[in-house]
């Protein structure tokens, strides 16, 4: 397992984004600064970045690009894979094309996570996941001529209508039969919605193919109550060899929150 650091040009100080500087070669920069050799990049509009500065910046600070997080969409222009609205749900799927192009390099995960939308009125969690399904059925087909992943986010009740526990988003991939679209799992939704974490983490051996990882209050693992340990054990028992990726607030700042994380995470990993 590779610990992943975040970035994204210009994040809100309260967004759960570890590296937040106006440019990609400043996030890389201090990514590499503080120890990290692989990062996940948050991304509105890949269709708006010069992908070739990315890639430039990650090869100048030897850094490998895991992951792309695609949320911010939702919010900014309300694009979401399972609308009702079947012109949003193209636009949608353009958008996410446009993000396993810039993934491809790398075979990095494209995550799918409040890109899944939420029930709108007069939806039916029936129609939601239906309209997802049919909407990552298309993804799937252009990530497998792409060779690139997407991972599918099991997102806890209060941001998320379906699809909140592992048993439900593996229950929800294997009825799409799905050859590119793995589960994409995070330790603070699984302490809002999980039982037994471990056990629920086993339970998806061969599906995991994305981690994010986080405290319970969304700081830097290790300074409150999350069962890492346990976690930690569980991905290696099924054999999880993808990322951990950092999404946590950058308090009390990035530098301290990043150099932290990295220590205690790899104690754990070494163990």
């Amino acid at each position: 397992m590779q610990i992943a650091a975040t970035g994204q040009v210009n994040s809100s100080p309260n967004a759960p984004i570890l590296y937040g500087e106006a440019t990609y070669e400043a996030i890389c920069s201090s990514a590499a600064r503080d120890g990290f050799r692989a990062i996940e990049l948050h991304i509105l509009d890949s269709n708006a970045i010069d992908r070739t500065a990315v890639y430039r910046a990650l090869e100048n600070h030897r850094l490998k690009l895991t992951s792309i997080g695609t949320g911010a969409v939702y919010f900014s222009r309300g694009y979401s894979l399972s609308s009702p609205d079947r012109e949003i749900r193209k636009k949608c799927i353009r958008h996410m094309a446009a993000h396993l192009e810039t993934a491809q390099p790398y075979g990095a995960v494209v995550i799918v996570g409040c890109v899944q939308g939420r029930l709108q009125p007069g939806q039916s969690r029936e129609e939601l996941l239906n309209h997802l399904r049919e909407s990552l059925t298309e993804l799937d087909d252009l990530a497998g001529r792409m060779n690139v992943r997407l991972g599918l986010e099991a997102m806890n009740r209060f941001e998320s209508d379906a699809l909140n526990t592992i048993e439900e988003a593996c229950a929800f991939l294997r009825s799409g039969g799905f050859s590119h679209i793995g589960l994409h799992i995070d330790t603070v939704h699984m302490n809002i919605e999980e039982a037994n974490i471990a056990d629920a983490i086993r339970s998806a051996a061969g599906m995991i193919n994305h981690v994010h990882v986080a405290d319970n209050n969304r700081c830097y693992p290790g300074q409150a109550h999350y069962p890492f340990e346990e976690t930690i054990r569980a991905l290696q028992d099924i054999g999880y060899d993808g990322a951990l990726a950092l999404e946590m607030k950058p308090y009390p700042d990035s530098q301290t929150a990043g150099r932290k994380s990295l220590a205690y995470l790899s104690a754990l990993l070494a163990r």
